[in-house]
């Protein structure tokens, strides 16, 4: 089993080929990307292939002994018996990467004995990179200067905060407001920051 020290090494070795691969991603959209839909009526690009590909290759060169998970791969969906694996979704919200938003990212986590134990979150639009590999040690890089962010819980007892990035909901994801929360509030948009936000208390 790894230690902490290789998570650590592990995750930094991850981060070039993250920005290396939001760089591609973006260059992609800008050369126009070709685009099919998904059994569940969901788009996927060219982009989100080759994003999954540039992951894959380095997790996979990285830690040989560790299976892969993606969205954009049906190798080992189907077996429920990994406790140890990655998880990959190339492209986060690839309904705004199609439309040219900035509310995408790539994204990979390293699941251990079925705890999430690194993670790397990149929006290349925006150019925010974060990234983590242990309790405490959570990172965003600004100004190419590494910030350690603020892992203290901000909410208060028995409230749980959630953030969406439209001002319109899914009416499926609205029943489950509807259904699990008793109060709800969104926000409306503003300049300084452009999404909505819910905040529920159970």
């Amino acid at each position: 089993m790894m230690n902490k020290i290789d998570y650590k090494e592990i995750c930094y070795s991850l981060i070039d080929t993250f920005l290396f691969a939001g760089k591609k991603s973006v260059e992609m959209r800008n050369g126009g990307l070709k685009t099919e839909y998904k059994e569940d009526n969901t788009p996927v690009t060219n982009g989100d292939i080759e994003v999954n590909k540039i992951l894959s290759d380095k997790l996979t060169k990285t830690t040989s002994n560790i299976p892969l998970v993606s969205e954009e791969s049906t190798k080992n969906k189907t077996n429920n018996n990994l406790t140890t694996f990655w998880l990959i979704d190339p492209i986060d919200g690839t309904y705004d990467y199609v439309n040219n938003k900035d509310e995408f990212t790539i994204n990979a986590a390293l699941i251990v004995n079925k705890l999430p134990t690194i993670g790397l979150i990149y929006a290349p639009a925006k150019n925010r990179m974060f990234y983590t590999y242990a309790s405490g040690e959570s990172f965003e890089i600004i100004n190419n200067k590494e910030v350690k962010l603020d892992c203290k819980k901000k909410t208060k007892a028995n409230q749980i905060k959630a953030v969406h990035y439209s001002d319109k909901l899914k009416p499926e994801i609205m029943k489950l407001h509807i259904k699990y929360l008793s109060l709800i509030h969104i926000s409306e948009p503003t300049r300084r920051t452009p999404i909505s936000y819910a905040v529920f208390c159970l």
